[in-house]
Protein backbone atom coordinates (compact mmCIF):
# COMPACT_ATOMS: atom_id res chain seq x y z
CA UNK A 1 0.00 0.00 0.00
CA UNK A 2 2.93 2.31 0.76
CA UNK A 3 4.40 1.84 -2.67
CA UNK A 4 1.26 2.85 -4.25
CA UNK A 5 1.63 5.46 -2.46
CA UNK A 6 4.55 6.46 -3.29
CA UNK A 7 3.86 6.50 -7.13
CA UNK A 8 0.88 7.92 -6.77
CA UNK A 9 2.95 10.91 -5.33
CA UNK A 10 5.54 10.88 -7.76
CA UNK A 11 3.49 10.96 -10.43
CA UNK A 12 1.25 14.18 -9.43
CA UNK A 13 4.76 15.93 -8.86
CA UNK A 14 6.14 15.56 -12.36
CA UNK A 15 2.40 16.61 -13.77
CA UNK A 16 2.65 19.92 -11.97
CA UNK A 17 6.77 20.35 -13.37
CA UNK A 18 5.72 19.76 -16.58
CA UNK A 19 2.65 21.86 -16.54
CA UNK A 20 4.74 24.63 -14.67
CA UNK A 21 7.64 24.45 -16.98
CA UNK A 22 5.85 23.85 -21.07
CA UNK A 23 5.84 27.92 -21.31
CA UNK A 24 9.29 28.26 -21.50
CA UNK A 25 10.17 24.82 -23.38
CA UNK A 26 7.97 26.15 -25.59
CA UNK A 27 9.44 29.53 -26.50
CA UNK A 28 12.86 28.21 -26.29
CA UNK A 29 12.12 25.65 -29.31
CA UNK A 30 10.40 28.86 -31.42
CA UNK A 31 12.59 31.33 -33.40
CA UNK A 32 14.11 34.22 -32.28
CA UNK A 33 12.33 36.78 -33.81
CA UNK A 34 15.36 38.73 -33.87
CA UNK A 35 17.28 36.17 -36.06
CA UNK A 36 14.18 36.51 -38.71
CA UNK A 37 15.27 37.05 -42.53
CA UNK A 38 14.76 40.71 -44.49
CA UNK A 39 11.48 39.09 -46.39
CA UNK A 40 9.78 38.48 -42.89
CA UNK A 41 10.24 41.32 -41.39
CA UNK A 42 8.90 43.34 -43.79
CA UNK A 43 6.00 41.49 -43.96
CA UNK A 44 3.26 43.75 -42.38
CA UNK A 45 1.43 42.78 -39.69
CA UNK A 46 -1.70 40.37 -40.19
CA UNK A 47 -5.07 42.48 -39.44
CA UNK A 48 -7.73 40.99 -37.55
CA UNK A 49 -10.64 43.16 -39.07
CA UNK A 50 -12.58 42.44 -42.07
CA UNK A 51 -14.00 44.79 -44.40
CA UNK A 52 -17.05 43.04 -44.35
CA UNK A 53 -19.83 42.95 -41.85
CA UNK A 54 -22.41 39.88 -41.83
CA UNK A 55 -26.01 40.20 -40.69
CA UNK A 56 -28.92 37.78 -40.85
CA UNK A 57 -32.75 39.35 -43.03
CA UNK A 58 -35.59 38.72 -44.73
CA UNK A 59 -37.08 39.92 -48.06
CA UNK A 60 -39.65 42.17 -48.07
CA UNK A 61 -41.28 44.28 -51.11
CA UNK A 62 -39.43 47.35 -51.58
CA UNK A 63 -42.89 49.57 -50.59
CA UNK A 64 -43.10 47.36 -47.46
CA UNK A 65 -46.48 45.29 -46.94
CA UNK A 66 -49.49 46.96 -46.28
CA UNK A 67 -52.14 45.83 -44.14
CA UNK A 68 -55.55 46.73 -45.40
CA UNK A 69 -59.07 47.28 -43.71
CA UNK A 70 -62.29 49.33 -44.20
CA UNK A 71 -63.13 52.82 -42.88
CA UNK A 72 -65.91 51.94 -41.35
CA UNK A 73 -67.85 48.72 -39.21
CA UNK A 74 -69.88 46.56 -41.16
CA UNK A 75 -70.56 43.24 -42.32
CA UNK A 76 -68.22 41.88 -45.03
CA UNK A 77 -70.39 41.15 -48.51
CA UNK A 78 -67.65 40.05 -50.64
CA UNK A 79 -64.08 39.84 -51.44
CA UNK A 80 -63.49 39.80 -55.08
CA UNK A 81 -59.49 38.85 -54.91
CA UNK A 82 -57.48 35.99 -54.56
CA UNK A 83 -53.81 35.47 -52.57
CA UNK A 84 -51.32 36.05 -55.68
CA UNK A 85 -53.68 37.95 -57.83
CA UNK A 86 -52.11 41.16 -59.31
CA UNK A 87 -54.05 44.41 -58.19
CA UNK A 88 -54.13 48.05 -59.74
CA UNK A 89 -54.25 51.01 -58.00
CA UNK A 90 -57.91 52.29 -57.10
CA UNK A 91 -59.26 48.25 -58.18
CA UNK A 92 -61.60 47.07 -55.43
CA UNK A 93 -61.38 44.27 -53.37
CA UNK A 94 -63.58 44.01 -50.66
CA UNK A 95 -67.28 45.47 -50.34
CA UNK A 96 -69.19 45.75 -46.93
CA UNK A 97 -72.92 45.24 -47.10
CA UNK A 98 -74.21 48.63 -47.99
CA UNK A 99 -77.98 48.63 -47.58
CA UNK A 100 -78.68 51.54 -45.00
CA UNK A 101 -75.50 53.76 -47.12
CA UNK A 102 -77.90 53.59 -49.80
CA UNK A 103 -81.03 54.60 -48.19
CA UNK A 104 -79.26 57.26 -46.18
CA UNK A 105 -77.87 58.91 -49.90
CA UNK A 106 -81.12 58.60 -51.54
CA UNK A 107 -82.78 60.61 -48.62
CA UNK A 108 -79.98 62.91 -48.39
CA UNK A 109 -80.42 63.61 -52.62
CA UNK A 110 -84.07 63.89 -52.51
CA UNK A 111 -83.77 66.20 -49.68
CA UNK A 112 -80.96 68.44 -51.00
CA UNK A 113 -83.61 68.67 -54.51
CA UNK A 114 -86.68 69.86 -52.20
CA UNK A 115 -84.59 72.50 -50.67
CA UNK A 116 -83.21 73.81 -54.10
CA UNK A 117 -86.81 74.11 -55.34
CA UNK A 118 -87.66 76.01 -52.85
CA UNK A 119 -84.75 78.27 -53.21
CA UNK A 120 -85.61 79.02 -57.13
CA UNK A 121 -89.55 79.24 -56.14
CA UNK A 122 -88.42 82.46 -53.74
CA UNK A 123 -85.61 83.56 -56.47
CA UNK A 124 -88.61 83.52 -59.46
CA UNK A 125 -91.72 84.73 -57.40
CA UNK A 126 -95.22 84.17 -58.43
CA UNK A 127 -96.33 82.88 -61.47
CA UNK A 128 -98.79 84.89 -63.35
CA UNK A 129 -101.51 82.31 -62.77
CA UNK A 130 -100.98 83.40 -59.45
CA UNK A 131 -101.11 87.12 -59.27
CA UNK A 132 -103.91 87.18 -61.18
CA UNK A 133 -106.18 84.56 -58.85
CA UNK A 134 -104.52 86.94 -56.24
CA UNK A 135 -106.24 90.13 -57.80
CA UNK A 136 -109.59 88.44 -58.50
CA UNK A 137 -109.82 87.74 -54.58
CA UNK A 138 -109.13 90.81 -53.91
CA UNK A 139 -111.63 92.35 -56.71
CA UNK A 140 -114.45 89.46 -54.82
CA UNK A 141 -113.54 90.52 -51.23
CA UNK A 142 -113.91 94.23 -52.05
CA UNK A 143 -117.42 93.79 -53.69
CA UNK A 144 -118.70 91.57 -50.77
CA UNK A 145 -116.89 94.38 -48.45
CA UNK A 146 -119.22 97.12 -50.24
CA UNK A 147 -122.28 95.30 -49.81
CA UNK A 148 -122.26 94.51 -46.61
CA UNK A 149 -121.37 98.04 -45.39
CA UNK A 150 -124.50 99.36 -47.71
CA UNK A 151 -126.57 96.82 -45.83
CA UNK A 152 -125.30 98.22 -42.49
CA UNK A 153 -126.30 101.49 -43.08
CA UNK A 154 -129.40 100.78 -44.19
CA UNK A 155 -130.12 98.74 -41.48
CA UNK A 156 -128.83 102.09 -38.97
CA UNK A 157 -131.53 103.97 -40.87
CA UNK A 158 -134.17 101.61 -40.62
CA UNK A 159 -133.15 101.19 -36.62
CA UNK A 160 -133.46 105.52 -36.27
CA UNK A 161 -137.23 105.54 -37.79
CA UNK A 162 -137.49 102.78 -35.41
CA UNK A 163 -138.82 99.81 -38.06
CA UNK A 164 -136.33 96.96 -36.69
CA UNK A 165 -134.76 95.09 -33.70
CA UNK A 166 -131.27 96.80 -32.48
CA UNK A 167 -129.49 92.72 -32.91
CA UNK A 168 -130.37 93.43 -37.16
CA UNK A 169 -128.09 95.98 -37.08
CA UNK A 170 -125.80 94.45 -34.30
CA UNK A 171 -125.51 91.53 -37.12
CA UNK A 172 -124.88 93.56 -40.26
CA UNK A 173 -122.41 95.35 -38.31
CA UNK A 174 -120.52 91.96 -37.86
CA UNK A 175 -120.92 90.48 -41.51
CA UNK A 176 -119.28 94.48 -42.27
CA UNK A 177 -116.14 93.81 -40.34
CA UNK A 178 -115.36 90.02 -41.48
CA UNK A 179 -115.86 91.01 -44.91
CA UNK A 180 -113.38 94.21 -44.72
CA UNK A 181 -110.77 92.18 -42.76
CA UNK A 182 -111.06 89.35 -45.31
CA UNK A 183 -110.32 92.22 -48.05
CA UNK A 184 -107.50 93.35 -46.41
CA UNK A 185 -106.00 89.58 -46.27
CA UNK A 186 -106.75 89.32 -49.47
CA UNK A 187 -104.65 92.76 -50.56
CA UNK A 188 -101.53 91.21 -48.73
CA UNK A 189 -101.97 88.00 -50.14
CA UNK A 190 -101.74 90.26 -53.63
CA UNK A 191 -98.54 92.19 -52.60
CA UNK A 192 -96.68 89.03 -51.44
CA UNK A 193 -97.51 87.77 -55.39
CA UNK A 194 -96.59 90.74 -57.15
CA UNK A 195 -93.53 91.55 -55.53
CA UNK A 196 -90.29 89.47 -55.09
CA UNK A 197 -89.08 87.66 -51.93
CA UNK A 198 -87.15 89.10 -49.54
CA UNK A 199 -83.51 89.26 -49.51
CA UNK A 200 -82.76 87.55 -46.15
CA UNK A 201 -85.32 84.68 -47.15
CA UNK A 202 -83.34 83.55 -50.16
CA UNK A 203 -80.30 84.12 -48.91
CA UNK A 204 -81.57 81.49 -46.06
CA UNK A 205 -83.05 79.29 -48.99
CA UNK A 206 -79.92 79.10 -50.30
CA UNK A 207 -77.90 78.34 -47.13
CA UNK A 208 -80.48 75.82 -46.52
CA UNK A 209 -79.73 74.33 -49.90
CA UNK A 210 -76.28 73.80 -49.74
CA UNK A 211 -76.26 72.53 -46.17
CA UNK A 212 -78.30 69.47 -47.76
CA UNK A 213 -75.98 69.17 -50.94
CA UNK A 214 -72.98 68.64 -48.08
CA UNK A 215 -75.47 66.12 -46.63
CA UNK A 216 -75.67 64.40 -49.61
CA UNK A 217 -71.68 64.17 -50.09
CA UNK A 218 -71.48 63.01 -47.06
CA UNK A 219 -73.84 59.91 -47.43
CA UNK A 220 -72.17 59.68 -50.74
CA UNK A 221 -68.82 59.36 -49.23
CA UNK A 222 -69.92 56.47 -46.27
CA UNK A 223 -71.06 54.64 -49.35
CA UNK A 224 -68.01 54.37 -51.29
CA UNK A 225 -66.22 53.59 -47.73
CA UNK A 226 -68.40 50.09 -48.05
CA UNK A 227 -65.65 49.59 -50.59
CA UNK A 228 -61.92 48.70 -50.04
CA UNK A 229 -59.79 49.79 -52.77
CA UNK A 230 -56.13 49.33 -53.83
CA UNK A 231 -53.59 52.17 -52.65
CA UNK A 232 -50.95 50.90 -55.33
CA UNK A 233 -50.16 48.29 -57.90
CA UNK A 234 -48.77 45.01 -56.71
CA UNK A 235 -50.18 41.72 -55.83
CA UNK A 236 -52.51 40.36 -52.80
CA UNK A 237 -49.86 38.91 -50.57
CA UNK A 238 -52.74 37.03 -47.74
CA UNK A 239 -56.50 37.58 -47.62
CA UNK A 240 -57.45 37.36 -43.44
CA UNK A 241 -61.27 37.75 -43.63
CA UNK A 242 -64.05 36.32 -45.46
CA UNK A 243 -67.79 37.29 -46.59
CA UNK A 244 -70.02 37.02 -43.58
CA UNK A 245 -67.43 38.52 -40.93
CA UNK A 246 -67.93 41.48 -39.40
CA UNK A 247 -64.88 44.00 -38.89
CA UNK A 248 -64.70 47.17 -37.07
CA UNK A 249 -62.92 50.67 -36.62
CA UNK A 250 -62.47 50.15 -32.57
CA UNK A 251 -60.64 46.36 -33.55
CA UNK A 252 -57.67 46.02 -36.05
CA UNK A 253 -59.21 43.95 -38.32
CA UNK A 254 -57.22 44.04 -41.27
CA UNK A 255 -59.15 41.89 -44.58
CA UNK A 256 -55.84 41.97 -46.89
CA UNK A 257 -52.01 42.41 -47.01
CA UNK A 258 -50.65 43.76 -50.33
CA UNK A 259 -47.29 45.13 -51.62
CA UNK A 260 -45.49 46.28 -54.71
CA UNK A 261 -43.61 43.01 -55.86
CA UNK A 262 -41.31 44.64 -58.89
CA UNK A 263 -38.79 45.66 -56.33
CA UNK A 264 -37.60 44.04 -52.92
CA UNK A 265 -35.37 45.11 -50.10
CA UNK A 266 -33.71 43.19 -47.54
CA UNK A 267 -34.44 44.35 -43.66
CA UNK A 268 -31.50 42.95 -42.13
CA UNK A 269 -30.70 42.45 -38.19
CA UNK A 270 -27.26 44.02 -37.64
CA UNK A 271 -25.31 43.27 -34.19
CA UNK A 272 -24.88 45.71 -32.20
CA UNK A 273 -21.18 46.04 -32.68
CA UNK A 274 -21.69 46.47 -36.24
CA UNK A 275 -23.72 50.04 -36.12
CA UNK A 276 -21.11 52.47 -36.45
CA UNK A 277 -19.67 50.59 -39.44
CA UNK A 278 -22.71 50.71 -41.54
CA UNK A 279 -23.50 53.63 -43.68
CA UNK A 280 -26.19 53.79 -46.57
CA UNK A 281 -24.28 53.78 -50.27
CA UNK A 282 -22.18 51.29 -49.26
CA UNK A 283 -22.36 47.90 -51.66
CA UNK A 284 -23.60 44.42 -50.33
CA UNK A 285 -24.97 41.11 -51.67
CA UNK A 286 -27.52 38.60 -50.03
CA UNK A 287 -26.84 34.78 -50.11
CA UNK A 288 -30.29 32.30 -49.22
CA UNK A 289 -30.94 28.52 -49.70
CA UNK A 290 -33.29 28.98 -52.55
CA UNK A 291 -30.59 30.58 -54.34
CA UNK A 292 -27.58 28.57 -53.58
CA UNK A 293 -24.42 29.87 -53.99
CA UNK A 294 -25.63 33.04 -55.90
CA UNK A 295 -24.91 36.45 -54.49
CA UNK A 296 -27.03 38.86 -55.54
CA UNK A 297 -26.29 42.11 -55.58
CA UNK A 298 -27.61 45.44 -53.62
CA UNK A 299 -26.91 48.59 -51.92
CA UNK A 300 -27.56 49.99 -48.24
CA UNK A 301 -30.25 52.40 -48.91
CA UNK A 302 -30.68 53.35 -44.64
CA UNK A 303 -30.13 52.36 -40.78
CA UNK A 304 -32.86 52.74 -38.56
CA UNK A 305 -32.04 55.26 -35.71
CA UNK A 306 -32.69 53.07 -32.94
CA UNK A 307 -31.98 49.61 -31.39
CA UNK A 308 -34.60 47.28 -30.87
CA UNK A 309 -35.51 43.62 -30.36
CA UNK A 310 -34.88 41.19 -32.70
CA UNK A 311 -38.04 40.32 -35.13
CA UNK A 312 -36.61 37.65 -37.20
CA UNK A 313 -36.97 34.03 -35.91
CA UNK A 314 -33.90 32.39 -35.27
CA UNK A 315 -32.43 30.00 -37.83
CA UNK A 316 -31.74 27.77 -34.98
CA UNK A 317 -33.08 26.50 -31.69
CA UNK A 318 -30.49 27.60 -29.45
CA UNK A 319 -30.01 31.01 -30.92
CA UNK A 320 -31.15 34.38 -28.69
CA UNK A 321 -34.50 35.52 -29.49
CA UNK A 322 -34.13 38.50 -27.33
CA UNK A 323 -30.93 40.43 -28.54
CA UNK A 324 -30.81 43.96 -29.40
CA UNK A 325 -30.17 44.73 -33.20
CA UNK A 326 -30.00 47.81 -35.47
CA UNK A 327 -32.25 47.49 -38.27
CA UNK A 328 -30.30 47.73 -41.90
CA UNK A 329 -32.41 48.10 -45.33
CA UNK A 330 -30.65 46.72 -48.45
CA UNK A 331 -32.21 47.30 -51.87
CA UNK A 332 -31.51 44.44 -54.14
CA UNK A 333 -31.23 44.15 -57.83
CA UNK A 334 -34.08 42.39 -59.94
CA UNK A 335 -34.02 38.69 -59.43
CA UNK A 336 -36.75 36.34 -61.06
CA UNK A 337 -38.33 34.40 -58.12
CA UNK A 338 -37.67 36.37 -55.26
CA UNK A 339 -40.74 36.29 -52.86
CA UNK A 340 -41.19 37.83 -49.71
CA UNK A 341 -40.16 36.50 -46.34
CA UNK A 342 -37.78 34.70 -47.80
CA UNK A 343 -35.21 35.12 -44.80
CA UNK A 344 -30.73 34.82 -45.71
CA UNK A 345 -27.37 36.31 -45.01
CA UNK A 346 -26.58 39.70 -45.91
CA UNK A 347 -23.02 40.59 -46.55
CA UNK A 348 -21.90 44.50 -46.39
CA UNK A 349 -18.97 45.81 -47.11
CA UNK A 350 -17.52 48.77 -44.70
CA UNK A 351 -14.41 49.57 -46.66
CA UNK A 352 -13.81 50.38 -50.25
CA UNK A 353 -11.02 48.33 -51.37
CA UNK A 354 -8.53 48.50 -54.43
CA UNK A 355 -9.05 47.27 -57.37
CA UNK A 356 -12.61 45.14 -58.14
CA UNK A 357 -12.56 43.11 -55.16
CA UNK A 358 -16.10 43.34 -54.58
CA UNK A 359 -16.83 42.49 -58.23
CA UNK A 360 -14.96 39.03 -57.99
CA UNK A 361 -15.89 38.39 -54.22
CA UNK A 362 -20.20 39.03 -55.57
CA UNK A 363 -19.64 37.26 -59.16
CA UNK A 364 -17.08 34.60 -57.92
CA UNK A 365 -18.57 31.41 -55.69
CA UNK A 366 -17.59 31.05 -52.26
Amino acid sequence: MRIVLLLLAITIGAAVYVVHESPQWLSASLPDVGSSTEDMAATPPISNRSPWVAAYGRVEPATEERDLAFEISGVIESVVVEEDEHITRGQPLAYLRDDQYVAHLATAKANAQAKKAYYDKLVAGARKEEKSEAQSVVQRTKSVMINARNEMNRRMELLDKKLIAKEEVDRATKDFLVAEKQYEEAVQRMLITENQSRKEDILMAWAEYQAAVQGAMEAEAQLDQTVLRSPIDGIVLRRHRLPGEHVSVFVETPVMTVADVSKFNVRAELDKKFVTLVHAGQDAYFTSEAFGDERIRGKVLRKAGTMQLTEIPPRTPGEKVDKTVLEVIIALEPREGMVTGLTGDVFIQTEKTVGSEFNSIVNDKP
